[in-house]
């Protein structure tokens, strides 16, 4: 396969939902970490849903497509978070709509991701912008839509679409990433390609525990212009500290480890590994929060099996 061949994998696990009502910007964005007033139609942000302590309730895409928002989540987050929202709703003109198997989706990723895109027929290339938003050709977004995604280094878009329209979609897509010279892959690729590229995911690296800085997401996910949201007083504290005492780290791995792992630095442990995976390009790689001074490159750091060791980039010669 090219290394600029198009990757198609199905993204058949995701929590979707649906927020409608007059009230939904107003509402929503007093939940959010990123500034959803400032989305114009088409456009969307990456952002987390902090409790009152800034600590992490779910992570997600929230993009606007005109009459409603749409939120883009890990699947075992959504039923909490609605949950949650719904507690805070009183007079607010709102509708939480979990999506369920009503939405299907696919993931698009590499050099020739929009190429392919565009040779199925099924879209436009979204416009520069991360998280940018494209109608599928032939109807509005309620037909599907294409946005720019986070999933790699290389470039990515996720498609949704209404599932009765999941086979013709799909037997498009997978037309075009052939005659490209790409592949359908699954979620294990997926999962290299995040890791490879320093990304963290919702339970596995991060958790409810977590405070955004502590992930590394303050610059793609929090707005320090936008006014109050919960947790807002919080993670603005923490900026104004200047740092937290956990942060991500990317570890080359033995071989045998494995998530959840203990890290230690001496007799100390400072983390758990998060995510594990074998790379093609890397070896074994992971992800991990681990405490500040345990994270410099070059640091060592000692797994139940071997030993880990912190890395800035993994493109560096191991």
């Amino acid at each position: 396969m090219p290394d600029d061949a198009p990757l198609l994998v199905p993204l058949a696990s995701r929590g979707r939902l649906r927020v409608s009502g007059e009230d939904r910007v107003r509402f929503l964005n007093g939940q959010f970490s990123n500034d959803l007033r400032a989305l114009k139609s088409f456009e969307g942000c990456y952002g987390v849903f902090p409790d009152a302590k800034g600590r992490v309730r779910a992570d997600a895409v929230v993009l606007n497509p005109g009459p409603c928002l749409l939120a883009d989540l890990e699947p075992g987050a959504i039923e909490p978070l609605v949950t949650d929202l719904a507690r805070f709703l009183i007079a607010d003109d709102v509708l939480l709509e979990p999506l369920g198997d009503a939405w299907r989706g696919s993931a698009l990723i590499g050099a020739d991701a929009a190429r392919a895109l565009v040779e199925a027929g099924l879209s436009e290339v979204p416009p520069e912008p991360l998280f940018a938003m494209t109608p599928l050709s032939g109807g509005g977004w309620e037909s599907g839509f294409a946005f720019r995604s986070r999933r790699a280094t290389a470039p990515s878009f996720d498609l949704w679409w209404p599932a009765p329209s999941s086979a013709a979609i799909e037997a498009r897509l997978e037309e075009a990433v052939r005659r490209l010279g790409g592949r359908r892959g699954d979620a294990a690729a997926l999962e290299v390609l995040r890791v490879e590229a320093g990304i963290p995911r919702f339970d596995a690296d991060f958790n409810r525990a977590t405070l955004p800085q502590e992930a590394g997401l303050e610059e793609v996910a929090i707005s320090f212009t936008k006014g109050c949201y919960i947790g807002q007083e919080v993670i603005s504290r923490i900026k104004s500290v200047g740092h937290v005492n956990r942060v991500l780290a990317r570890l080359r791995l033995p071989p045998s480890a494995k998530t959840g792992d203990p890290l230690r630095l001496g007799e100390r442990e400072i983390g758990r590994l998060g995510s594990a995976v074998v790379s093609p390009r890397h070896g074994p790689i992971g992800l991990a929060i681990v405490r500040r001074e345990a994270a410099a490159a070059g640091v060592r750091l000692s797994l139940p099996e071997g030993e880990a060791r912190v890395v800035a980039d993994f493109s560096a010669a191991p």
